[in-house]
């Protein structure tokens, strides 16, 4: 009999164990795959060649839980990457941002217009005032009245379009735009989009607050490290170790989670189950209902490209532009249209992308001679070819980047039913659930009593405060574990 059992060593299945391991608890971790890390990992996807094919940037995982877990003791590593956002245009111009807003300014002044840099600063002011008052209550529980007078019925609710409507260009406000879509099957103009962006804006893994950058080593590092804290407080992760079912004790749909059994007939019996799988994966494995109209059909492709060099940008030439975040989306347009499609059950005309190449910035991950990069593809079905995706992703960026096509050596393309078959996503979504409205703060799990069964907790992204590597379901559960055991 252990005192918690936790489902999964992604990244809030691994926070979740060290708090409690640090507790003095007696805590095992299982983990299906043959490595931890969830959808937080780094993998050897060509020989000599590391790199991330899930997550790929870091910002939002709590600086509490770094400073507490001693990660950075652990090897964890945060680099600011620059540019933050670079967005090339096919006329040869470029929406070029940095973790400064006073550079972002200065940028935008000199390359759209004075205008353009005004209304964005303007913005920028508001929203980092609202983080700031946002950013503790990511590790508290829901409240939708305190985070409505953090940051007003504008962001909670609205579309990340009105948030940027005085923004004179239209192509200054789509980079910006693409970040209330990331993940969501949904349109710059849809309610609940300007909540997704602004969550993205609430990171503090480094400095300034905000920012984004890469983790030394890939996002494996993350939950490297934070599996090193756990096992130093005292918990035991194991791999290899897929749970087929959680043990229920008592009578009735009511009767209490008393541990698990894994493939093969292993019984681990704990006063605590906690899962950081998404809400369907665990209501399955608990024989519990489906949660009610839970929303969670992915609508991303990812597309992993080895690259023997880096072609240049028209709009930038040399390798300055690689060591950011690169995103192609041409229009506002464009990115509602690319929704409706996959809404229509077709894969969208205009993909639009988020992408990242982190071998430019970090040598450690590839030979010289070699590069990843990280295409980050919306929006598509749940049954969506990603072998197609993957060749329209190429033709798309090769728009404003055409020395790419000759440049790509081999590719990992991995649509909604990849992402569930690699790393256990049920529908392939990356956020255990939209982060829309009806599924955001009080509409998103609570920890407790997942699926009406005691005793079974909710430690992953279908939980508060929502998905991206943030580490707080993982931890708002450890403290709901410990004050019902205590």
């Amino acid at each position: 009999m252990r005192d918690a059992v936790i489902i999964g060593a992604g990244h809030n299945g691994l926070v979740a164990a060290a708090y409690l391991a640090r507790a003095g608890l007696d805590v095992e971790v299982l983990e299906r795959r043959d490595v931890v890390g969830g959808a937080c990992v780094t993998e050897e996807l060509w020989p000599g060649v590391r790199a991330s094919p899930a997550a790929y940037t870091l910002s939002l995982l709590r600086r509490r839980i770094i400073d507490e877990l001693d990660l950075g003791a652990h090897g964890l590593r945060v680099d600011v990457h620059e540019p933050y956002l670079f967005a090339p245009q096919r006329d040869g111009r470029a929406v070029v941002t940095w973790s400064s807003r006073e550079r972002t300014r200065t940028q935008l002044a000199r390359d759209w217009s004075a205008a353009d840099a005004d209304a964005y600063a303007a913005w920028a002011e508001r929203w980092d005032a609202a983080a700031a008052r946002t950013r503790p209550l990511l590790l508290e529980p829901p409240d939708r009245d305190r985070w409505l007078a953090a940051v007003g019925p504008g962001i909670l609710d609205g579309a990340i379009a009105e948030e940027l409507a005085e923004i004179p260009s239209e192509e200054v406000r789509v980079p910006f735009a693409l970040q209330g879509l990331i993940g969501t099957l949904a349109g710059p103009e849809d309610p609940g989009t300007a909540f997704v962006a602004f969550f993205h804006e609430l990171g503090e893994a480094t400095e300034p607050p905000g920012a984004w950058g890469f983790a030394r080593g890939g996002m494996g590092a993350v939950t490297t490290a934070l599996r090193a804290a756990a096992e130093a407080a005292g918990a035991r992760v194991r791999t290899d170790a897929a749970v087929e079912r959680v043990l229920r004790d008592g009578d009735g749909a009511v009767s209490a989670a008393a541990g698990v059994v894994l493939e093969g007939g292993e019984e681990v019996r704990a006063r605590a189950v906690l899962s950081s799988a998404d809400p369907l994966r665990t209501a399955a494995l608990a024989e519990a209902p489906a949660p009610a109209g839970w929303r969670q059909a992915g609508a991303v492709v990812k597309v992993m490209l080895l690259l023997d060099g880096l072609p240049d940008f028209p709009a930038w030439p040399g390798p300055e532009p690689w060591a950011g975040t690169i995103d192609i989306g041409y229009s506002l347009g464009d990115l509602a249209a690319a929704a409706d499609d996959a809404r229509a059950g077709r894969p969208a005309a205009r993909p639009w992308i988020e992408a990242a190449c982190q071998t430019a910035a970090d040598p450690t991950l590839a030979p010289v001679g070699r590069h990843v990069l990280s295409l980050f593809c919306q929006c598509y079905p749940p049954d969506a070819d990603a072998q197609a995706a993957a060749d329209a992703a190429i033709a798309r960026f090769a728009e404003v980047c055409p020395g790419l096509p000759d440049r790509v050596v081999d590719r990992l393309a991995l649509g909604p039913c990849e992402l569930e078959a690699r790393f256990g996503l049920t529908g392939g979504h990356i956020f255990h659930g939209e982060m829309l409205p009806g599924q955001v703060l009080e509409g998103r799990f609570g920890p407790r009593a997942f699926a009406g069964v005691p005793g079974l907790y909710m430690a992953g992204s279908g939980a508060h405060p929502g998905g991206a590597v943030t580490g707080a379901p993982g931890y708002l559960a450890a403290r709901a574990v410990l004050e019902d055991l205590r």
